[in-house]
């Protein structure tokens, strides 16, 4: 895990090996707190309320952006409460649409296999929503806020993955690999998964699930430039 000597720091509410590389090897300084937030029960509550106003529901880009938020101000509202006031609390969430279908992680071999199966030869968009809470403006002895009054910033990236097409020896042999079974839309562009896609249309990085460029943005909206957060350069042997 990274940290940094920055006055402002950087937390990364979420789990995710791929966010922590793309940060890491863009030799941003940053820390991780997962977040704890009850996805299904929050999109369930989501989607009802859409249902409500006459809608089908969330669409894909809406899920991913409410996902990403709704981490932020999770680990956000954790760090408020421990006297935090230092910090930058990045969530992100990404979401594959395929003919007009949000796909999460399939889980199951099962799942993976009827997805890849369709998605052969075809393409799809991957929707990675961010949030940015900043907890730099709560007052020393100050009563906490609520997290959804904290300063929040929030960008959607999406980009246009087309895949080639895969024989039933190789969707097998990729399935078998597990890695499939735990991202979203059943597939990486940073694993075996590379192998099988044609081209992209967008940033590589928001297909991974954290787009830098995304970032920078929303720290220069909060009055933060991307190279305070910059680790000092490595030496070389």
């Amino acid at each position: 895990m990274t940290t940094s000597a920055s006055p402002t720091r950087l937390i990364l509410a979420s789990a995710s090996p791929a966010r922590r590389k793309l940060l890491e090897d863009s030799r941003i300084a940053f820390t991780v707190r997962v977040s704890s937030v009850d996805e299904d029960a929050a999109l369930a509550t989501a989607n009802e309320q859409a249902r409500a106003q006459g809608r089908a529901g969330l669409t894909p880009a809406e899920t991913a952006s409410l996902l990403a938020q709704l981490k932020a101000q999770a680990v956000a509202a954790e760090l408020a409460a421990e006297g935090v006031r230092d910090a930058l609390v990045l969530g992100c969430d990404s979401v594959f649409e395929f003919e007009g279908v949000a796909y999460g992680k399939p889980h199951t071999a099962e799942a993976a296999r009827e997805r890849i199966s369709a998605m052969s030869g075809n393409y799809g968009v991957l929707h990675t929503g961010h949030a940015l809470v900043d907890l730099r403006g709560i007052e020393p002895g100050a009563a906490l806020p609520v997290a959804s009054d904290l300063p929040t910033v929030s960008e959607l990236r999406s980009a246009t993955v087309h895949f080639d097409e895969l024989s039933p020896e190789e969707i097998e042999a990729y399935i078998a690999t597990g890695e499939p079974l735990w991202v979203a839309g059943s597939f990486t562009l940073d694993g075996y998964g590379s192998a099988f896609i044609r081209g992209i249309e967008g940033e590589f990085h928001t297909v991974v699930g954290l787009s830098i460029h995304a970032l920078r943005d929303m720290l220069r909206r909060r009055e933060v430039t991307v190279t305070e957060l910059w680790l000092p350069p490595e030496e070389e042997n």
